[in-house]
């Protein structure tokens, strides 16, 4: 619907670049509060721990099913294999919008969290793959 409303306006690409800014923004807003009343992020294993303690909340489990593939001390692979964000666009056949609003944004997540956070996606159920994966990478 969103992007229905905006095209008349401006192209489709146009559009998604702008919802892109919109919710990076907003990502970039979460981590904030999120992290607000914790000290700094220092290394990965800080990292972790607050990312798996976020994936593990109820609403977190309801939305997703992963499991973890690699837990090293540089690197944190993750694959998804439902997400109800991805289901629900795919469904109304805006696997676009859907990336841009909910995928795309996770990269500035990262770096939000800690500036040597690096996230790597080599594929996305949003975009028609059987899973996700995404590989969280700690650069020095």
């Amino acid at each position: 619907e969103m992007i229905r409303v905006l095209t008349p306006i401006m192209d489709e690409m146009n559009a998604l670049e702008k919802i892109k800014e919109l919710y990076k923004k907003k990502s970039r807003a979460l981590i904030l509060r999120l992290l607000k009343d914790k000290k700094p992020i220092e290394n990965f294993e800080e990292f972790k721990e607050i990312y798996k303690e976020q994936m593990s909340t109820d609403f977190m489990q309801h939305c997703l099913e992963f499991i973890i593939t690699e837990d090293s001390p540089k690197k944190l692979i993750i694959r998804f294999t439902k997400c109800l964000w991805a289901k629900t666009f795919l469904e109304i056949n805006e696997p676009g919008l859907g990336y841009s609003m909910c995928c795309y944004p996770d990269y500035t997540m990262a770096k939000t969290f800690h500036p040597k956070l690096k996230l790597v996606r080599s594929k996305t159920l949003m975009q028609g793959n059987e899973y996700c994966e995404s590989t969280y990478i700690w650069v020095e």
